[in-house]
């Protein structure tokens, strides 16, 4: 039973639909954390998380969106962006906050009103030198099928 519960955890948690993230000519594929229940369970239990990946979390409104890292096992950075799609603020190395804890831990961001924020692999705000004032785009589908476009136009895709 442990040996199938440990690989459970190691599967990809799909959030609620997907799609892509852009900044300058950097894309990465997005999974969308949309629903009350989606946002709660965030990056939790994951223990790797692609370069080329990230999680997109969708409020219907400007707010104090903080994150609280409780059962995430790896360090992640975070992109607070507004409607526009202008960072507002970012976190690098947020670390993971370990099951041990129980609910004691930490929050971080949301020191800023935002509409989105966006969850990377940790070291990601750095390589690619994403700035507060800079901004991204999306293109994103939710499950009930509404498609999400917003901030600066998607970099067409590359020929091969």
């Amino acid at each position: 039973m442990r040996m199938l519960f440990t690989a459970l955890l190691s599967l990809p948690l799909l959030a609620g639909g997907g799609g892509t993230v852009a900044f300058r000519q950097t894309t990465f594929l997005a999974e969308v954390a949309a629903t009350e229940q989606e946002k709660a369970k965030g990056m939790m239990y994951r223990q790797s998380l692609a370069k080329d990946r990230c999680m997109f979390f969708v409020y219907g409104e400007d707010g104090y969106h903080s994150i609280w890292m409780k059962n995430c096992l790896i360090a992640l950075d975070v992109a607070w962006i507004d409607a526009e799609g202008r960072v507002v603020e970012t976190a690098q190395q947020v670390p993971p906050c370990s099951p041990m804890r129980g609910d004691d831990c930490p929050t971080y961001g949301g020191k800023v009103p935002s509409r989105y924020f966006i969850e990377f692999q940790s070291g990601t705000v750095k390589r690619l030198g994403l700035k507060k004032g800079e901004r991204l785009g999306w293109d994103l589908t939710l499950d009930d099928g509404r498609v999400l476009q917003g901030g600066l136009p998607m970099p067409k895709a590359r020929k091969r």
